[in-house]
């Protein structure tokens, strides 16, 4: 037997941090040794102080896997500290920034005009973090953290026997390492979008002179990458538009859902229409919001009492102060503030639970002008659940899946109009007990068949590099 491939995997995104995004990194990390590829994965040192730290999910990291974790530094207060020392007043305790909803994505940077009033220390705080978020943290707030992880790395490429380079973005200050690595090594350097760098619909807080900044950026980077890699194919497409001159090879691979991630987990809640239970695990900021199911729920309510004071909307994570602020507007004027539960971050188990026992997965997408290409990964936790999925999604590549799939209906994200109608066509309904899927379909997003493909993938990219005289 041949000797085991070592990929060195850079990763922003990874337990003990409960974002979406770990479970594509860890999983690839598992599934891969079966095909003759080990890990090394270099990653954040949590705090434990995070919003999205649960310690139970360093169980998914399999036995084995050699994992190098690197303190996330916050320069924000670094700065403000350093002045209040010199200024003998006490500094104050650090917020990590791996706290944030994901990692690369920084809230936007509030117009100087909203700042809070205050002394002068606050004030020049709040001077402070405008000018890092706009001039500094570019193209985020982990360009220390990627500056670190290049020295980690240059020493494990120095030490080791390291034979492909993976970045998963984001955050997108990964792209750094893989380009400098790629560089200075030689070594195939393939770069995972997750989610899009320029032109993201995440990212529109970005002012535009900036977005040409960080695209010119982009493409620089991405001159030195072997394989560019995409979770879609809108997402493929249009990144092959937006940089025709790269002469990466393309690719698509898909998150995925696995079989065996809700385990012996048994639905305990009895199915019945005294309570009909609306389930969304996850964050809403930024783009993600789902005002228009609040609406035609508030709709329905304002017209026929009756007809939903059976319904239990449950929102299962974090929400933006803004948005949860417009959710009891929305809650206030229709009346329902009865029928919503915002339950606030809980552990990854409870989510699980919550989505096995719920009676539809209430799904809420990102909109934006390449929302098109969104496919969450949050989709595919669903998949696995087999509950009928209400989906506030734009047109594109996740309404193609779950329809597809005989999984259930979407709607335009932001059409309260539509909303309704689907709401009221769902609650004449007796509640599903069970998922008529396309199980033929959905097979070609069983995530060990996308490792699979991507095992293929980094052996063909080695032995090409190999075959040209890398190393």
């Amino acid at each position: 037997m041949s000797e085991p491939r070592t990929l060195l995997v850079i990763a922003g995104e990874f337990p003990p941090l409960k974002t979406i995004g770990r479970i594509r990194t860890v999983k690839f990390v598992e599934q891969l040794r079966q095909y003759g590829w080990r890990s090394i994965v270099i990653t954040l040192e949590p705090s434990g102080t995070e919003g999205n730290y649960d310690p139970s999910l360093m169980a998914e990291i399999a036995d084995g896997v050699e994992v190098v974790r690197l303190r996330l530094r916050n320069r924000e207060v670094e700065i403000a500290d350093a002045v209040k020392r010199l200024l003998g007043r006490k500094p104050s305790a650090a917020v990590s920034p791996a706290a944030a909803p994901a990692a690369g994505v920084q809230p936007a940077p509030r117009p100087m005009s909203s700042q809070r009033s205050g002394g002068l220390m606050d004030h020049a705080h709040d001077f402070t973090r405008w000018v890092m978020r706009n001039f500094v943290d570019v193209p985020d707030n982990y360009r220390p953290w990627a500056d670190e992880a290049l020295k980690a790395a240059r020493r494990l490429c120095a030490e080791r026997r390291i034979d492909a380079i993976y970045t998963t973005l984001p955050p997108f200050s990964s792209m750094l390492v893989g380009h400098d690595l790629r560089r200075e090594t030689g070594l195939p350097w393939i770069a995972d979008y997750r989610d899009l760098w320029y032109g993201d619909v995440l990212r529109e807080w970005v002012p535009e002179w900036r977005k040409k900044l960080e695209l010119r950026m982009e493409r620089r980077l991405l001159k030195e990458a072997d394989v560019v890699v995409t979770v879609s194919e809108p997402k493929t497409a249009y990144m092959q538009r937006l940089h025709p001159t790269i002469k990466a090879r393309w690719e698509t691979l898909t998150n995925g859902y696995d079989t065996e991630l809700y385990g012996d987990r048994l639905r305990t809640r009895p199915f019945t229409q005294d309570t009909v239970e609306f389930v969304y695990t996850g964050r809403l900021f930024k783009n993600r919001r789902g005002y228009a199911f609040a609406e035609a729920l508030g709709r329905i309510h304002r017209a026929d009492p009756a007809a939903v004071s059976h319904v239990r909307v449950r929102i299962l994570g974090g929400v933006e102060p803004s948005i949860r602020q417009r959710y009891d507007q929305i809650l206030s004027e229709y009346g329902i503030a009865h029928l919503y539960d915002f339950a606030g971050d809980v552990s990854y188990a409870e989510a699980m639970n919550a989505q096995v026992n719920c009676d539809y997965l209430l799904l809420i997408v990102d909109t934006g002008e390449t929302s098109d290409g969104v496919i969450p990964g949050k989709l595919f936790e669903y998949v696995s659940v087999r509950r009928p999925i209400f989906a506030l999604c734009d047109p594109g590549a996740t309404q193609q899946i779950i329809e597809r799939a005989r999984l259930g209906r979407a709607v335009p994200a932001e059409s309260a109009e539509a909303c309704e109608a689907m709401l009221r066509e769902w609650l004449k309904k007796p509640v599903p007990e069970t998922v008529d899927s396309d199980d033929a379909y959905l097979a070609q997003f069983d995530r060990k068949a996308i490792t699979a493909r991507f095992a293929r993938l980094l052996d063909e990219v080695v032995d090409a590099s190999a075959k040209s005289g890398g190393r």
